[in-house]
Parts: C-alpha cells; structure tokens; sequence
C-alpha cells in the first residue's frame, strides 16, 4: 500500500478591499457586512458583502478607492 500526500500552494483567501467584475453588476468591492451602523459577525468571524464602487462611501469603504475613482465618486453624494 502507498500514500502519497501532495501539496499546493493554498487557495487566496479573500480579503475587505478585493474586486470582482461580473456581468450583471460590474465592478465591485468586498466591504464588512454593517447592519444599522453595527459590524455583522456570524459564527464568531465577521460578515463581508460585494458592493458597486460608486457605494463604497455608503459602506466606509471609500480608502479603497483608486485615485481616478476617488476624483469621480467623491464628489457625488448619494
């Protein structure tokens, strides 16, 4: 009988500020979960959420912003 254990380079685990492009929605943020300006945990581990861009204010997400988007979207109040 043989073993063999193999190993890999472990997966990207994703983290508050990651982008994602998709069809639907286009270009979006990974912001923490907030519900009534309170943090949302679940299991003891905090909560995340995909958000557009142009919201990342709304979600205090706005010190992800690149500086072409930070010229476009802060001056727009929503």
């Amino acid at each position: 009988m043989r073993i063999h254990i193999s190993y890999g380079p472990a997966r990207k685990q994703p983290k508050q500020g990651d982008r994602r492009v998709t069809k639907k929605h286009g270009e979006q943020i990974r912001v923490f979960q907030r519900s009534q300006g309170c943090f949302v945990f679940s299991n003891g581990r905090q909560c995340y959420e995909w958000v557009p861009i142009s919201e990342a204010a709304r979600h205090f997400a706005d010190h992800h912003w690149t500086k072409e988007e930070r010229e476009k979207y802060a001056n727009q109040t929503n």
